[in-house]
């Protein structure tokens, strides 16, 4: 079926330059990458956005906890390897044989 209802949008310049684009690189029209995109833009449920709302929640709570723990753990690793580097080689073990 050929194309004939007419949607207009408004955008700023910058936006149909990108628009534009994106659409010469896909090698199709301006009005087809819309139409694609649009038939690709799936609307999530009041569940879904309610099970992200509790997911970002959760992060929010354990995300500076986890961020102290890596700091802890960065500079645990720094003193160790300070030791390391301040401690003399110690000569390697002889291999006992049998």
């Amino acid at each position: 079926m050929s194309a004939s209802a007419r949607l207009l949008v408004l955008m700023t310049p910058e936006e149909r330059a990108a628009i534009d684009a994106k659409a010469r690189a896909a090698g199709m029209s301006a009005g087809e990458l819309m139409r694609r995109g649009a038939a690709a833009y799936e609307i999530g449920s009041e569940a879904e956005a309610a099970e992200l709302r509790v997911l970002l929640d959760l992060f929010e709570d354990t995300h500076p906890a986890a961020l102290s723990r890596i700091d802890a753990a960065i500079a645990e690793t720094a003193r160790h390897l300070s030791h390391l580097r301040s401690s003399p080689p110690k000569a390697p073990r002889s291999a006992s044989r049998p």
